[in-house]
């Protein structure tokens, strides 16, 4: 591989693990200083490292590529030497770095941490703080994530150019609904007409009451005078007389301003109501279609069925 590209890889790598050493310090430190802390840390890593730089081989040398960073000691000569560049105190430094000891690995593509004292044998596992593969992952990832986007909004237009008349029509007549929904609605909430309303209701005019009688009441009153038999002229003539009475009082019943008389009968009436009397000398009984008969005072009456029959033919009358 090419002087170029080492350099370029590990410019990278070290670019990574400065950003995570200086990252706490924006806390107490100006931005000036922390840069100027910046370029001189990763100026004296990469002198130190680029003997042993192997891009293909990323695990070659990585023992000398480690920095094992604690508050009881100095720092390594690249990391005391920055320091003494940018005038930053190393225990203000590990202070802000949490005042743990850990050990950072600075490999071809791959930045990690491992915190914890070798000696004390309490050491942790190893943390990844930046990986070339994960971040090429992680743009792929991204890059996905916006073709799939553009693809979709590609699909979007498409559909929208390819819509047809009558789809366009019907959206339009949608929206043309909406605006003419939502100005009822603004005026059934704020009406620009009252209709006027009154603070009590009219007088209302006394009428006079009218005495009046119902048909049924009539006719059963002119019924019940009218009497029960009749002759056979006297009953015509007793007929007529009760139809035009009842004429009379069914017109006059509904006028509101008459009230009706009592009936009163005629002279006729009264002597055939005195005269009323039954022969009971008329006894015969005539059969007439499957029933009897009984023939009193010129009238025909129905009878009940008789229990037996005559051996002959009844007499007709």
């Amino acid at each position: 591989m090419s002087s170029v590209s080492c350099s370029a890889s590990l410019a990278v790598t070290l670019t990574h693990a400065v950003a995570y050493l200086t990252q706490p310090l924006v806390l107490r430190y100006s931005a000036p200083t922390i840069k100027k802390l910046q370029a001189s840390l990763q100026a004296n890593l990469a002198a130190t490292y680029i003997a042993t730089w192997v891009p293909t081989e990323p695990l070659r040398g990585s023992g000398r590529r480690c920095l094992t960073l604690s508050p009881l000691g100095h720092p390594p000569r690249p990391v005391y030497n920055a320091c003494q560049s940018a005038q930053v105190q190393w225990a203000d430094w590990m202070r802000l770095l949490g005042g743990i000891e850990f050990d950072m690995f600075i490999d071809p593509g791959c930045v990690s941490v491992r915190f914890g004292n070798w000696s004390a044998g309490a050491v942790s596992k190893l943390v990844t703080v930046w990986s070339e593969e994960l971040e090429a992952i992680a743009k792929a990832k991204a890059q996905a994530q916006v073709e799939a986007l553009i693809m979709q909004q590609l699909r979007e237009e498409e559909e929208r150019a390819s819509k047809s008349l009558a789809q366009m029509l019907a959206e339009e007549d949608e929206e043309d609904d909406q605006v003419i929904f939502s100005m009822i609605a603004d005026e059934v909430r704020a009406p620009t007409w009252m209709t006027p309303l009154l603070e009590q209701f009219p007088a209302i005019p006394s009428t006079g009451t009218v005495r009046t009688h119902s048909r049924s009441s009539s006719r059963s009153s002119i019924i019940s005078s009218s009497g029960f038999s009749f002759s056979s002229q006297e009953s015509i003539d007793s007929a007529s007389s009760v139809a035009s009475s009842c004429k009379t009082m069914s017109s006059s019943a509904f006028s509101p301003s008459l009230e009706v008389p009592a009936h009163k009968p005629s002279r006729r009436e009264r002597a055939r109501q005195a005269r009323v009397f039954v022969d009971n000398s008329k006894i015969e009984v005539t059969p007439y279609d499957g029933g009897k008969t009984t023939v009193l005072t010129g009238g025909v009456m129905l009878g009940a069925p008789s229990t037996s029959r005559n051996g002959g033919k009844a007499k007709r009358f």
